[in-house]
């Protein structure tokens, strides 16, 4: 009834009913004592309710009834009564509402009961109470007039502070924690519950000495910081806490997130103090603990994210010089123009971060920090002599805040050179300048879908990397500024098609049943892989017939047909029968008038495009021809429809798991609104489009509006809520199940070898057997918990290093994540290399297969194919495995973030598909399939559970190994071991 997952341990029970309580039991600030909310007022009644059944229940802890005169003291707590004496006829009535409410929400046998007071057997239903583990002491939280005489629990319900505070230690591993309340004491502790909860989970004191980023190199810049010694832990975590308002806390845990590399950089005993004060400024409110989530997740983008060269420097695209022009323009902010002074000063790259780490406090779309970490995500990966020149870094932050979202792309082709990204800027620029409303709608969406598909073409390999920059610039070309109507827009977008088949499938011209099967995937030579890419193409189909759109055979047809009908060929006779297919998608008459909708549809609802559809009756136009020119513009007629096939054909290739609106609303392509007309400026034509409209028929439903970039993601966004927990009051936060499921529908597993399949298995076996192994080897569990750590907090950390010091190694085991075996084993070798004395079976055969396929069980390979996209994270949706620590919740957007530090799942499905002995291919279905399950499964708490993706995703994994779940047809793998 305290909204907890029923699937937790009972060492979870009061943390998190601590954290439901500062969360969602009080209104307003989260620091102070607020107004009760409905949910705390229920919930204590709910535990006085309890502790009455409690005492009422027997020492073994069952409450009986066996007639009426027994039933009184139950009946009242209740809040229940006879309506008429006992026996044959006898029922209950409510006495006191609130009581029986209780009742009656808890589930409480209440009939059961009723049909013990009628005569029949005795009521028997067990009530005992559980013994769950408590933090410290109860002396510890119920100290204090204000909750003397309380127990923990009531000191919990009444103070969220309190709350706050237990939940804040509770996250922290016990050794700090015990310190921490050794030294301060939880009374002195409750004034920075808000900053401990958000940043205190890195804290660590470690025999007497809080471990600081950086290590002890690091200490005395610290300790300037601070203002106390870490060799001083009572004051030095007073201090941090203390500081700024939290500023200097979050600063902490921020850099306890980074890997290795980044963090000997920013610890740097001159760049830490030196990026600290520029990130605090001048003016520290509002403080990073004062909302409810977590601000600032560019400062955590900035450091974990960070591009380094060889000589351990950051990469500046283009220049200094650049950056310096960048931040002088135009700016709203205040402390851009601050920083714009002292910028022609700059002389290192140090200082170009310093003025970021100012920018980091500023949550801006379009500002130069999230200019910088898409620049730098476009130019990090690429090899000396082919980075982007100072002009197209400038060019491309000049055009950032208008057509950034589609910057994507260039991060993953990398392949992409100036010349392909200046043409496509210019093109870009041409279509925009379109006056016509209409036509550059039109304009827009063939654009983007063209590209969209040369994207999934390029990534699935149909087009050669020798052959990017080419191909693409022959895509985009026929679009160059020119078009100034629709029958030249249709030619474009026809010329673009052809140069895009011609280089993935070397012809111009293919029909629509050979386009779906060229999206399904690459030509397959096993029977397994046919048949997959087969079901994969009839998925595609699905979606484009549900949503009624004309083939492109039809399309194609009929604007070639004119052109010749204008040219005095005889083919009206064949074109009719092709006209008539456009009106097949036409729906019964609206239920809203345009008024209506203007009345009821909140916001703005644009259905210009569908409408002019189905007032087109191009076969009247073929039988009643008028002038060769009006006969050579009627293919223009075409374009609308052309433009919903090609979105269609982006929308179908990434139908997320469980689709419903792809097949159920036959106007979802064809509403998506490229006009721009939400944003000022149209801008939004470019931008991640948004789902608008969701439940609000008189709208016309859900639809997009915007551009086709991150298209995925957003899918899966207006998906979602079709996806049905497992369990009641199960937590299923909003944006981790969009990246969950574009993270199993994005990938594709075509070039996957059964070697590389059967190393991501082993890689996860080798690393339970290091486990295991260093459960009686101490020696090694210092070098397994050390590699662990760089992707664990403290506490978890601390938990698993005693499990095997314990040598309970299955509990260690279930606490360990299977991108973190991977991880482990990956890390180990390359450490240690040759050191096979700890390898066990799993160790020796991934040593056998690395030595004789390197390539494939490479560490780059498998990252490749198994990581995730990181859209967000990274700016990219290159699949990789990152090896960060999962991230933290924080407000809008970035909570994006928390979702794509998860790397388990891929890892995870490729284990169970080799052990099952499915083929590489078939985890095209696997995949999205047991990711769907493992999203009806989840039973979290909180926003940062991630004890309950790892438990869903393993009962989803049992299930399938059952043989409950995703059947697919077996292959005899062969493994060259």
């Amino acid at each position: 009834m305290a909204g907890i997952s029923q699937k937790i341990s009972a060492e979870e029970v009061l943390p998190l009913l601590a954290r439901n309580v500062a969360v969602e039991g009080y209104q307003g600030r989260k620091d102070k004592q607020g107004r009760p909310t409905e949910f705390l007022i229920l919930l204590k009644r709910y535990v006085g309710q309890a502790r009455e059944l409690v005492t009422l229940a027997s020492p073994e802890g069952v409450i009986r009834v066996s007639n009426c005169d027994q039933a009184g003291p139950l009946l009242a707590i209740l809040g229940y009564r006879l309506k008429q004496g006992c026996g044959k006829d006898a029922s209950l009535e409510t006495a006191d509402a609130e009581r029986a409410f209780l009742t009656i929400d808890s589930g409480f046998p209440l009939a059961e009961l009723e049909e013990t007071l009628q005569g029949g057997k005795p009521f028997v239903c067990p009530f005992a109470a559980s013994p769950v583990p408590l933090l410290f002491s109860p002396n510890d939280w119920t100290q204090g007039e204000k909750h003397g005489g309380n127990d923990v629990i009531d000191a919990l319900l009444d103070d969220p502070v309190l709350a706050r505070l237990y939940w804040a230690m509770a996250r922290m591993d016990t050794e700090t924690a015990t310190a921490l309340r050794q030294l301060a004491g939880v009374q002195k502790l409750l004034p920075f519950s808000p900053v401990l909860d958000f940043y205190g989970s890195h804290i660590s004191i470690r025999h007497g000495r809080v471990i600081v980023p950086g290590g002890t190199a690091a200490e005395s810049a610290w300790r300037e910081l601070a203002g106390a010694s870490p060799e001083a832990p009572q004051e030095f975590v007073a201090r941090l806490l203390a500081k700024d308002d939290g500023w200097l806390a979050a600063y902490f845990d921020t850099l306890s997130r980074v890997a290795p590399a980044q963090m000997s950089y920013l610890t740097d005993s001159h760049r830490l103090p030196l990026f600290y004060d520029a990130l605090r400024g001048r003016d520290i409110s509002p403080g990073p603990a004062r909302p409810v989530f977590r601000p600032d997740p560019e400062l955590l983008l900035l450091m974990t994210r960070l591009q380094l060269d060889s000589a351990g420097q950051p990469i500046v695209p283009g220049n200094l010089e650049v950056w310096q022009q960048i931040i002088h323009k135009k700016s709203d902010s205040k402390i851009v123009r601050q920083w714009a002074k002292r910028a022609s000063h700059w002389k290192n790259p140090d200082q170009l971060l310093e003025a970021m780490f100012a920018f980091s406090r500023q949550t801006s779309d379009d500002g130069p920090l999230p200019i910088y970490l898409m620049l730098s995500a476009i130019d990090g990966g690429r090899p000396g002599g082919q980075h982007l020149s100072p002009e197209t870094v400038l060019l491309l932050a000049d055009k950032f805040p208008r057509y950034g979202s589609q910057y994507l792309i260039f991060s993953e082709f990398q392949g992409l050179d100036d010349a392909a990204i200046t043409h496509f800027l210019g093109v870009v620029d041409g279509l925009d300048r379109i006056s016509n409303v209409t036509l550059r709608a039109n304009a827009l969406g063939i654009f983007q879908s063209n590209v969209g598909l040369w994207q999934i073409l390029a990534r699935q390999g149909q087009i050669s990397p020798a052959n990017l920059n080419d191909s693409w610039q022959n895509v985009i070309a026929p679009f160059a500024p020119g078009i100034g109507s629709s029958a030249q827009l249709f030619d474009a977008a026809q010329s673009s098609l052809q140069d895009l088949w011609r280089a993935a499938a070397g012809r111009p011209n293919l029909s629509h049943s050979e386009v779906v099967v060229l999206l399904a995937g690459p030509n397959q030579s096993d029977p397994g892989g046919q048949q997959v890419r087969q079901e994969l193409a009839d998925r595609i189909r699905a979606v484009m017939d549900g949503q009624r759109l004309v083939s492109l055979d039809t399309l194609l047809a009929l604007g070639n047909g004119l052109t010749e009908l204008a040219q005095g060929k005889p083919v009206a006779n064949t074109l009719i029968p092709l006209a008539g297919e456009l009106r097949e998608f036409e729906m019964p008459r609206p239920m809203f008038t345009g008024s209506e909708r203007s009345e009821w549809a909140a916001g703005f609802y644009n259905t210009r495009h569908s409408s002019l559809q189905t007032r087109t009756d191009l076969a009247k136009l073929i039988k009643a021809p008028g002038s060769q020119k009006e006969l050579a513009d009627a293919r223009g007629l075409v374009v609308p429809f052309l433009r919903d096939t090609l979105v269609g054909l982006n929308y179908a290739y990434y139908e997320p798991p469980g689709a419903q609106i792809l097949h159920n609303n036959p106007l979802f392509v064809r509403s998506h609104d490229f006009s721009g007309e939400m944003a000022i400026g149209g801008g939004q034509s470019w931008h991640v489009p948004h789902v608008f409209g969701s439940g609000l028929p008189a709208g016309g439903g859900a639809h997009l509006a915007g551009s086709l970039a991150d298209l995925p993601f957003v899918l899966a966004e207006a998906e979602q809520d079709f996806i049905v927990p497992e369990n009641v009051q199960a937590l299923i936060w909003h944006e981790l199940v969009p990246g969950l499921l574009s993270s199993s529908t994005l990938p594709r597993w075509w070039g996957v070898s059964r070697n590389e399949l059967h190393a991501v298995t082993l890689y996860q076996r080798t690393g339970e057997e290091l486990l295991a192994t260093a459960a009686h080897d101490e020696k090694l569990r210092l070098i397994v918990v050390d590699i662990l750590s760089q992707r664990m907090v403290p506490q978890r950390s601390e938990q698993m290093q005693k499990s095997l010091q314990a040598g309970a190694v299955t509990e260690a085991l279930a606490r360990v994540m299977p991108g973190e075996t991977f991880h482990l084993a990956a890390e180990f070798r390359q450490r240690y290399p040759g050191q096979s004395d700890y390898w066990g079976k799993a160790g020796q055969e991934l040593e056998s297969l690395s030595s004789r396929y390197p390539a494939e069980v490479s560490w780059k390979r498998l990252s490749e194919d198994f990581g995730v996209p990181h859209p967000a994270l990274a700016q990219n949706y290159t699949r990789e495995l990152l090896n960060l620590k999962p991230f933290p919740a924080f407000m809008g957007y970035s909570s994006r973030l928390l979702a794509e530090s998860w790397d388990s799942n891929n890892l995870y499905w490729a284990r169970l598909a080799d052990e099952m002995g499915y083929a590489p291919e078939t985890l095209n279905r696997l995949v999205p399939e047991l990711t769907h399950r493992m999203v009806e499964k989840i039973f979290a708490t909180d926003f940062e559970d991630w004890p309950a993706m790892l438990r869903a995703m393993r009962e989803t994994g049992e299930e399938f190994r059952q043989g409950k779940i995703a059947s697919v047809p077996r292959t005899d793998v062969k493994y060259d071991r």
